[in-house]
């Protein structure tokens, strides 16, 4: 069975068991390090194109994603995040309250090299911070600059 089809299959059967006022939109994206994503204001949950490649990843995604909005529904605001309405609606679902996935996922390369201008540590990072902000190394508390893009 095509995935999509398993989704909207397990979303029909979810929001059976546990109605929240509404059906949830599926969006599918190609994110490479996020399996999915819950976005209460479009009434979106978004999976990933990438990391969801059999039936049992689908599922405990979707129906994490789906706690996500259970648990708003249930509480409001404070049902928000991974914290106690969040893993009593996982509980429900019949799924353990886990918030994070284990699999192989496909990072940026680290290509942006920074310095602390105290202690002389050296960053890499995939993305370049925000010029318009002053960052300090956790470690000393000096200032962070950017030293430039690192060659291949």
């Amino acid at each position: 069975m095509n995935l999509e089809v398993l989704a909207e299959s397990i979303l029909d059967e979810v929001t059976a068991r546990f109605p929240i006022g509404f059906r949830p939109h599926l969006a599918w994206r190609a994110m490479r390090v996020t399996a999915g994503l819950a976005d209460w204001p479009k009434r979106e949950i978004r999976l990933s194109s990438k990391l969801l490649t059999d039936a049992d990843r689908l599922q405990s995604t979707l129906l994490h994603e789906y706690a996500h909005f259970l648990a708003i529904a249930r509480h409001g605001t404070a049902g928000r995040g991974h914290g106690i309405a969040w893993k009593q609606a996982m509980r429900d679902l019949g799924e353990p309250p886990e918030r994070c996935h284990a699999y192989e996922v496909e990072r940026l390369p680290k290509t942006k090299r920074y310095t602390c201008e105290r202690c002389g540590a050296e960053f890499l990072r995939a993305r370049r911070l925000p010029a318009r902000k002053r960052f300090l190394h956790a470690g000393c508390g000096g200032a962070i600059r950017f030293l430039g893009d690192q060659r291949p």
